[in-house]
């Protein structure tokens, strides 16, 4: 059912964005949507992962940041990948893990699609802070798309 959702979520919205695809505005959606799509296909079906979150916004500038807040179960390994549209050519996160009233970091990573694994010990709140190090051409703006992903416990560990 999530794959059928998301499927058509994203048909949605290329159906509605290929109208303006050909003149590729300086903020579109369409080049990080195509990515995502591609990646969570590779991902579900040649992968045999789960993709359990997609997170797509816009960075400004390299002192511009953002963050996601996620729950990680121990139950699962997770993996959580960083894939800029055409405009940003280099992306930082740094991972942290709510203890308390404190935010222990967890690891970090950057690059061009910097992607980490996540092994918890216990059930916790996940702070993922994002932000872009490089900018392609004269681009002070960008999309991200941050896919936090497990094996698909439906299809056992392959």
């Amino acid at each position: 059912m999530k794959k059928l959702f998301f499927v058509l979520f994203a048909i949605t919205l290329l159906t509605f964005s290929k109208s303006g695809f050909a003149q590729l505005s300086a903020t579109t959606l369409s080049d990080i949507i195509d990515s995502v799509t591609s990646r969570v296909n590779y991902l579900e079906t040649k992968q045999d992962k789960e993709v359990v979150n997609v997170t797509i916004d816009l960075l400004v500038g390299t002192q511009g940041t953002k963050m996601v807040y996620r729950y990680l179960d121990n139950g699962f390994d997770y993996n959580v990948l960083l894939i800029g549209d055409r405009r940003i050519s280099e992306l930082k996160m740094v991972v942290s893990r709510k203890s308390g009233d404190n935010w222990i970091k967890v690891d970090r990573s950057n690059g061009t699609n910097p992607e980490l694994s996540i092994y918890p010990d216990e059930r916790a709140l996940y702070e993922f802070i994002i932000s872009a190090d490089n900018f392609n051409d004269d681009y002070s703006a960008g999309h991200f798309a941050l896919l936090l992903y497990h094996i698909d416990p439906d299809k056992g560990d392959k």
